[in-house]
């Protein structure tokens, strides 16, 4: 399969202080890729190395097919990004900031519209009256509005409110659908699982795991509490993967590891009045995969000094 994004061994220090290290991963074309990980963690670092603002301090980057520092104007006009904290010009009204950005890319005048209208985006408004929420739509739709292949987006959905986040998340399955490949960097796990085809996920500058969504759902577990009509029959919940935590007749806390789908078809024969569903949040899926590798003898501190022989920032 062809690759749109190889990383070998990309490692990139900050002085003494480490940005990433030695990230190994492939993204396919057509595919979205999650890059899962807390603040910190290195994923704004790595995304400015894919696109040739900062400089590996060693190992490689090889953007559809392209060194991003050597090759960074041809790269520019093949992808589309979106940064976690996008800075504009604020005397224009969004209208006239997306067709100057639009120019800047040969697009037509308006090519903005479709995507403003569904974002429920006024153009009208200068840009610096406009809420956090709507300037974030304003960067939405100025990754979508072009027919680059490539889209990368740090943290890109931070802001919006739920309505607009489901419909970024249609652009995201539609630009999937047409063959183009998206890089998206998140913390929110729930977004995540949505989105992606497969997932990295990175944790203070090391990549730790990387999983297609459906086996990283099966790896974590599920808080379920059920609120029923009249208590459960006995061992109603002795399903696989199925922990009851507590049973106090009708009130239910279990935990759920992996499929859904044997507690699903079992609520089917109880009488349920309600129900409520969890996802650990992304920390607490983190601790789980680093237990063992980062805590007690094992840690490492990565967050100091580099080693001897690549210490010191790489020149622009």
């Amino acid at each position: 399969m062809p690759e749109a994004i190889e990383l070998r061994g990309l490692t990139r220090w900050y002085g003494k202080r480490r940005g990433v290290i030695d990230l190994e991963a492939n993204v396919h074309e057509g595919e979205v890729f999650g890059f899962l990980g807390p603040n910190g963690a290195g994923k704004t670092t790595t995304i400015r190395m894919l696109l040739g603002l900062i400089r590996s301090s060693s190992g490689t980057a090889r953007v559809l097919g392209l060194d991003p520092w050597t090759d960074a104007a041809a790269l520019h006009r093949r992808l589309a990004h979106l940064g976690s904290d996008p800075g504009y010009l604020g005397d224009m009204n969004a209208a006239s900031l997306l067709d100057y950005l639009g120019a800047l890319r040969g697009l037509p005048r308006g090519a903005w519209r479709r995507f403003a209208e569904r974002l429920e985006l006024d153009p009208s408004v200068p840009v610096r009256k406009l809420s956090r929420g709507n300037r974030q739509k304003v960067g939405v739709v100025q990754v979508f509005m072009g027919p680059e292949p490539l889209l990368v987006m740090d943290e890109p959905s931070t802001g919006l409110d739920p309505l607009m986040q489901r419909e970024f998340l249609a652009l995201v399955a539609e630009a999937r659908a047409e063959g183009r490949t998206v890089f998206l960097s998140s913390h929110n796990l729930p977004e995540v699982e949505r989105a992606c085809d497969r997932v990295a996920i990175i944790r203070e500058g090391r990549l730790v795991k990387i999983a297609t969504v459906a086996a990283l759902v099966g790896d974590h577990t599920r808080s379920v509490n059920l609120v029923l009509g009249s208590s459960a029959p006995e061992g109603a919940f002795a399903l696989p993967g199925v922990t009851v935590l507590s049973s106090t007749g009708q009130d239910v806390h279990l935990m759920v590891r992996g499929d859904v789908n044997a507690l699903i078809g079992r609520l089917g024969d109880l009488d349920v009045r309600d129900i409520a569903i969890s996802t650990p949040d992304v920390e607490d899926l983190f601790f789980r995969y680093y237990e063992g590798t980062v805590a007690g003898s094992e840690k490492r501190d990565l967050t100091t000094e580099q080693p001897e022989a690549v210490r010191g920032e790489a020149p622009r």
